[in-house]
Order: C-alpha cells, then sequence, then structure tokens
C-alpha cells in the first residue's frame, strides 16, 4: 500500500513539473524577441570571442578602420543572455555571451566582428558554427564544439589553429608553403592542394572529432 501510494504520489509531482515546463516554454516562446547592439573598440591588439553556444562571425573591417566593430544580435525570452565586453591593459578585447538557464530555447546570442588587419583573434563557441571571411591577421584561433569552422584567409596566416569537436572544417589559405598538421576522428582530411614543408615557419593546425578537415590554397577550387 505504501509503495502504490508513493508511486501515486511521484507521478502527480512529475505530470505537476511536466506541466509547468510546457506552461513555460510556451510563456518564454511567446515573449521571444530579438535586437541589435553594435560597439567599437580602437586600440585593439588582440581579440578573445566566447560565443558560448551562439555563432561567431568574424569579418575584414572596412579599409581605413582601425577599431573592431562588434555586432551583437541578441535573442531573449523569459530570459536574457548575459554579454560582457571587456578592453583589457595591452588591447586585449574580451567577448563573451552565455545564457544561464539552459532549458530556454529563447535565450542566445550571436557574434559579427569587424576586424583590421593585425589583430590577432581567438574565437571559440560552444555549440554554434565559426566563420572567418576575409581577414588578414597573422595568428587565428578557431575552435566550436559541435559547428561547423570555416576560414578564408586574404593573408597567409603565421598560425592559424582551427577545431571542431563534431562539425567539419573548411579553411582557405593564401597559395604560400605551411607546416600542416591535419587530422579527424571520424571524417576525411584533404590538403592535397597546399604546399607543405614540416620547416615553414607559417603553421596551420586543424582537427575534427567526427567532421571531414579541408585545407585548400586559395584558387585551386
Amino acid at each position: 500500500m505504501n509503495v502504490r501510494l508513493t508511486l501515486t504520489v511521484l507521478g502527480t509531482l512529475l505530470l505537476v513539473f511536466l506541466i509547468a515546463c510546457g506552461a513555460w516554454g510556451l510563456s518564454d516562446l511567446a515573449s521571444r524577441h530579438s535586437f541589435d547592439v553594435r560597439a567599437d573598440y580602437p586600440g585593439v591588439r588582440a581579440l578573445d570571442v566566447d560565443g558560448g553556444d551562439g555563432d561567431v562571425r568574424i569579418i575584414a573591417a572596412p579599409a581605413g578602420s582601425s577599431a573592431v566593430t562588434v555586432d551583437e544580435r541578441v535573442t531573449e525570452g523569459l530570459t536574457s543572455p548575459h554579454s560582457d565586453a571587456v578592453l583589457a591593459a595591452g588591447g586585449v578585447l574580451h567577448l563573451s555571451a552565455s545564457c544561464s538557464f539552459v532549458f530556454s530555447n529563447s535565450c542566445g546570442a550571436r557574434y559579427t566582428i569587424a576586424v583590421p588587419p593585425g589583430v590577432a583573434i581567438d574565437a571559440h563557441s560552444g555549440g554554434g558554427d565559426v566563420d572567418a571571411q576575409g581577414i588578414s591577421d597573422l595568428n587565428v584561433t578557431l575552435e566550436s564544439g559541435d559547428g561547423d569552422v570555416t576560414a578564408t584567409l586574404d593573408r597567409a596566416p603565421m598560425r592559424l589553429k582551427a577545431s571542431s569537436g563534431n562539425g567539419n572544417v573548411t579553411l582557405t589559405v593564401p597559395d604560400e608553403t605551411y607546416a600542416v598538421h591535419a587530422s579527424s576522428g571520424n571524417g576525411n582530411v584533404s590538403d592535397q592542394t597546399l604546399r607543405t614543408d614540416p620547416r615553414s615557419p607559417r603553421s596551420i593546425t586543424a582537427s575534427s572529432g567526427n567532421g571531414d578537415v579541408t585545407i585548400q590554397a586559395a584558387g585551386s577550387g
């Protein structure tokens, strides 16, 4: 009898919990909206981005611009993402966005960041895509836990590191000679169009846990 009563109470509590979660989810969805935030940061020498689970896109700043421009697309419902932007000593710009309540489908942020040449880039996302297009920076690190990582560089980097836990990694670089280290746990690896030399001062390290890794010289496709 006690066992039956316990099971009944537990079942009732579970039902109440599921109903409450459903009601919260509907309210969260009904209140969902998005807005944009833009800010300029002069004097940046290095960029450090933690995009949480959102996408991170990095593009070249307009010609003549010396500032880093950050466009953040913020989505919120019953909860809002927590975003930080700190320009630290030495010109290091730290950007971060995260949602503390993991059950919300209406909380998130994604970045589009315009970067002038010469800024070291270190960009991460836990679940989103990381994309860098048309940049001319010598030291670049791009990482994603579950998303794709894509980069097209207009200037040959001295050091390029790109990795994804589960997504594809696709890199297009100027036709120079590189020391290349490329690997995938379960996908294909292709770097046949590159000129490689383990003694080159220019290095590319690319890896994926489950996706394909493709590194190609610009114009080879």
